[in-house]
């Protein structure tokens, strides 16, 4: 029982620990990065969630280049390839290496340092212009098994921790680049949009004024009428 006390106690201080952490987060300003509204220089939440669902990931080759590809997908378009894409995202991972890094008196190594980079580009699309550029180098470690097979799992293990990773690092790099980025061709749909309504403004306007000088030559011709009866 005294047990159970000292554990509902623990939890509720720890309870209280976060949320006087993120109280205070929040009085530093700190948002997530798909929340907030848009302003002059940004984009709301929803813009860019809106954005990254319309990126198009171009295939990646061999096997870590598949998860990373999942990677990028699940977090950008977790709802799928999108039907009418307006960014191309291009990946490639460009180097992967191992170094010792641990070594016995016997010079056998008991550790590896892997090293991976990746190289990325967003295009707009279909005018395919690059709009961003960057890369990535991640490391990671593993240890050497009594057995080589078990070593050889550990090292492709790695990789693959390294490819998601990667994934989710540039994911977000995008994210936060659609976060202040104005797309110049949202400004030519603006403008597109607003002649095209003027030009449907201009037959509903002749039509109205054309109305208006009927009901006047109505009235002229009444009056004309009028005239005419008080002569006679």
């Amino acid at each position: 029982m005294l047990l159970k006390i000292r554990s509902s106690i623990s939890w509720r201080l720890k309870a209280a620990f976060i949320y006087l952490g993120l109280l205070q987060v929040s009085a530093c300003g700190f948002q997530p990065l798909y929340s907030g509204q848009g302003t002059g220089d940004s984009v709301s939440g929803r813009e860019v969630e809106q954005r990254t669902a319309s990126v198009f990931i171009d295939e990646i080759s061999d096997r870590i280049g598949q998860i990373l590809y999942q990677s990028l997908s699940g977090n950008l378009t977790p709802l799928g390839e999108p039907e009418n894409p307006q960014y191309r995202l291009s990946v490639n991972i460009s180097g992967i290496s191992t170094s010792e890094q641990a070594v016995r008196r016997d010079n056998l190594a008991t550790r590896y340092l892997m090293t991976m980079t990746v190289k990325y580009s967003l295009y707009s699309y279909p005018e395919n212009k690059k709009i961003m550029s960057g890369d990535f180098t991640k490391r990671s470690n593993y240890d050497v098994q009594r057995s080589p097979y078990a070593t050889d799992v550990a090292e492709q293990t790695t990789k693959e921790r390294l490819a998601k990773i990667m994934g989710n690092d540039i994911a977000l790099r995008v994210a936060a680049f659609f976060k202040g980025y104005e797309d110049p061709r949202d400004e030519k749909q603006a403008a597109g949009e607003e002649r095209q309504t003027d030009t449907e403004a201009e037959p509903e306007n002749a039509s109205r004024e054309e109305d208006d000088i009927s009901v006047e030559k109505k009235a002229v011709s009444e009056e004309a009428e009028q005239v005419e009866e008080r002569q006679l």
